[in-house]
């Protein structure tokens, strides 16, 4: 079955600021997301229903039972099968405009600028600090706009990270944030993490990328965006 662009996104067309022009640069957008998991699994399918072009998804691990309750475009059929291909079915179920592909194997320094380069934009929807700081480092090299994404409990941190600027400079990245690594954060497998505040700073993230490409609004270059799920507060460092 053939489907109508304008009328599948017709509700994303119709708001002015994004218009067929808006939505031609997001078809033509190239998108990696690193990361199948709690952020990583809505961020790819918002991505690809917002009518992302070309999207690639990469996660080494399998579904697991106890990511269900947050990582919700799984089903209980996808348990002990890898995440990035479970999701790359899905988002071929819903987004007939979006080529997506996937990768089982893992981010790595030896194949981190092959499969970063042919990408537009960058998302980090890991939960490794080690990996977050190696694709951070990458997209400096590779001169990628980078949208980061965390999670403690019931904090939840977005930004932005090395946004070419209009003097021709990057702003900032995440070293310049955390220049050193703190090893002694637990992930959520020790932490705990209330699922509405994954799907909040998911989302989030989703908004940067299309801010991005589209040219609407302003990004988080240069700011932090922390949420507090408990006390519903935010501020930008």
């Amino acid at each position: 079955m053939k489907y109508d662009k304008k009328y599948f996104f017709k509700r994303q067309i119709t708001l002015s600021e994004i218009g067929e022009l808006g939505q031609q640069k997001l078809q033509d957008a190239k998108v990696l997301v690193v990361g199948c998991g709690g952020l990583g699994s809505p961020i790819a399918v918002y991505l690809a229903s917002s009518g992302i072009g070309k999207l690639h998804l990469i996660d080494f691990d399998t579904v697991a039972i106890t990511n269900l309750h947050r990582q919700v475009f799984y089903s209980l059929d996808d348990v002990d099968h890898y995440k990035s291909e479970c999701l790359a079915n899905f988002i071929q179920q819903r987004a007939p405009f979006t080529q997506v592909s996937f990768s089982t194997q893992a981010l790595t320094k030896e194949n981190a600028s092959m499969l970063i380069s042919e990408y537009d934009i960058i998302v980090d929807g890991t939960d490794s600090l080690p990996t977050k700081y190696l694709l951070n480092d990458v997209c400096v090299l590779e001169e990628k706009p980078l949208v980061y994404g965390s999670l403690y409990k019931f904090d939840g941190y977005v930004s932005s990270f090395n946004l070419l600027q209009e003097d021709g400079s990057y702003s900032a990245n995440l070293r310049d944030a955390f220049p050193v690594m703190n090893t002694d954060v637990p992930n959520c497998e020790e932490a705990g993490i209330l699922n509405a505040i994954v799907g909040m700073i998911a989302t989030a993230q989703v908004n940067e990328v299309l801010k991005i490409i589209t040219g609407i609004g302003k990004p988080l270059a240069n700011k932090l965006l922390v949420y507090n799920a408990l006390q519903n507060r935010q501020l930008k460092m």
